[in-house]
């Protein structure tokens, strides 16, 4: 082998090897291309050339947008070679209308229409639409690869997790201690479930991530309208193992001899504290001039919630239950401790439900349940939220509530608050389902009948839910939707829950596999972390910026690192056993 052909091998290596990096960073390759400036493009946009052999226009409609009318996009003369930029976060319908000139075209309307199309594009990509009898779209240059930073990320956590828990093993091997000795504080965490606390810190981790942007990936974070995406599962997560816990704290109180009515006063007091914090912390997003403070937020549904589960398990609970005799009795005793439970959870879901479909607006139609705006062809643009938002807007005012959802950004209409009032009955729904899940863990002894229970309740759950959402993210009687806090949506985040905390427990607590790292230190913490990482929403060194925040990678890499300095901090308070709560 001649130098040259080494020489040869090496260039091709290194050239691979940068062309691997520029894959990873999201490079285009160039700066200009075909005299269009690529760095002028943001996050999830692409360039479109576009000729017409006749005056047309151009009209686009996102699948986030569900039956909105068509919007111009551009309008193209006869022969004359037009350029602009379109987005590719969500994939869209495009429609080109023959001498159409009209903002927006009603997607009945096919007059006039002379072809459709539902393009493939991507990040930073060039495509040449030529419009003829039919729309041809070519690709001029190849979008970058948009989820290569998400893998690598992903392969470098399992990585560390992986040698992580190969050193933690080797530690333990080479180093013999002695037993412990702790106070009653890190006595208690000692002695509760893995899974409870593991479960707590994956979803406090993953909020802390979703609220630091996600990386900028759209199903990573909150679903426009109906729909459920990952970001849609953290908060209900969050509240769901509140309720877990319910039953577990409230025995521990009764054994060690404390009256029901203190029980009951530390509930009204803990969630007078999260209302009151949550309120404190909306000022940090929003404004804080009180006409135009908002009410409620995260910690003011949780409080709510939490107020209503606790302070109902607590009246309502026997100190000391005796399960029925029998095998049906010993089979069900779980349920049956709490039987008032879910009297009182399927009373929410009803009193919600009728609310739902027959309060409204005297200008809206009952039983609306669209974002208002455009949504539906402008059927109902000052009724966003249905009854939910017409109760907020009613009693909160409209400056009170939350100015900057996505809905209203894609949907146009009225504010409508994510976490308003009418949402509070199926959140309280929400952590009775997981009183029962609880009860689950506090009164079934075995492995089995815990897991067997839960998975099993998963499923029931799963199917009500999605029968009532038509299998489908639009078109049930009750979609999913998060804005809303849908009954269907309860029921199916319910069960997700349900097979997670299966997961984590029998890892942690059965099989003893695993021991809840990194995630149960957080876990111990999780309160603490959600108000310090709102605290410090825009402190370096959990956040900072560079001139061109404009790939997924960059900011991939500014909520990952938010994320592990917020992780690192509770394995630090964990070691100096502080655990805080209110």
């Amino acid at each position: 082998m001649n130098d040259s052909t080494v020489f040869s091998n090496d260039t091709l290596s290194w050239q691979w090897y940068m062309d691997m990096v520029k894959s990873w960073l999201e490079d285009p390759g160039a700066e200009e291309f075909m005299d269009l400036n690529l760095t002028a493009l943001n996050m999830d946009e692409a360039y479109i050339v576009g000729k017409a052999d006749r005056n047309v226009g151009v009209y686009a409609v996102s699948d986030d947008c569900f039956r909105c009318p068509y919007e111009l996009q551009k309008s193209l003369k006869e022969d004359i070679e037009e350029t602009w930029v379109v987005n590719t976060e969500r994939r869209a319908t495009w429609r080109v209308y023959s001498g159409a000139g009209d903002q927006y075209i009603s997607a009945s309307n096919t007059s006039g229409m002379v072809c459709q199309t539902r393009p493939q594009l991507g990040q930073f990509g060039v495509y040449r639409l030529n419009v003829t009898d039919e729309c041809d779209i070519t690709t001029d240059k190849e979008p970058v690869d948009i989820y290569m930073p998400l893998l690598l990320l992903l392969a470098i956590l399992l990585g560390l997790w992986v040698l992580y828990g190969i050193v933690r093993l080797i530690m333990s091997r080479v180093h013999h201690t002695g037993k412990l000795r702790y106070g009653d504080k890190e006595l208690a965490i000692q002695q509760r479930l893995r899974a409870l606390d593991t479960f707590r810190g994956i979803a406090i981790v993953f909020m802390i991530f979703v609220n630091d942007g996600a990386g900028g990936y759209w199903w990573l974070q909150h679903a426009t309208w109906n729909g459920l995406t990952a970001g849609d599962l953290v908060f209900p997560a969050f509240l769901w193992i509140m309720g877990v816990c319910i039953p577990l704290s409230t025995k521990s109180a009764f054994a060690k001899g404390i009256p029901r009515w203190k029980i009951i006063l530390h509930v009204v007091r803990r969630s007078v504290i999260m209302f009151v914090l949550g309120m404190s912390l909306n000022t940090i997003y929003g404004s804080n001039m009180l006409q135009e403070l908002r009410i409620f937020g995260v910690l003011q549904r949780l409080a709510v919630a939490y107020l209503i589960a606790a302070g109902f398990y607590a009246l309502t609970a026997p100190k000391y239950y005796t399960p029925p005799r029998g095998a049906c009795g010993q089979a069900l005793k779980d349920v049956l401790s709490c039987v008032w439970c879910w009297v009182l959870a399927a009373v929410l879901l009803a009193v919600h439900t009728v609310i739902t479909f027959t309060v409204h607006h005297p200008d809206c139609p009952a039983g609306y349940l669209g974002p208002g705006g455009k949504h539906d062809d402008w059927v109902a643009p000052e009724c966003s939220g249905g009854a939910a938002g017409y109760i907020d807007r009613l009693l909160l005012g409209t400056s009170h509530l939350y100015q900057n959802s996505a809905a209203m950004h894609v949907y146009g209409g009225l504010p409508s608050d994510p976490e308003g009032l009418l949402g509070c009955l199926t959140s309280a729904a929400h952590a009775l389902f997981g009183v029962q899940a609880g009860a689950t863990a506090l009164l079934q002894r075995s492995h089995g009948a815990r897991a067997a229970r839960w998975l099993a309740w998963a499923l029931a759950l799963a199917s009500a839910g999605a029968l009532l959402a038509g299998f489908s993210r639009d078109h049930g009687v009750l979609p999913i939707n998060k804005n809303l806090w849908s009954v269907s949506f309860v029921l199916v985040t319910t069960a997700c829950c349900l097979v997670l905390l299966t997961f984590c427990y029998m890892l942690t607590d059965a099989w003893k596999v695993w021991n809840g790292g990194p995630f149960r230190a957080p876990g111990l913490n999780a309160i603490a972390l959600y108000i310090g990482h709102s605290v410090c929403a825009h402190l370096f060194p959990f956040h900072w910026r560079i001139p061109y925040m404009r790939t997924h990678t960059i900011r991939l890499l500014e909520a990952a690192w938010g994320t592990a300095l917020w992780v690192i901090v509770a394995h630090i308070m964990a070691k100096k056993k502080i655990f805080i709560t209110l």
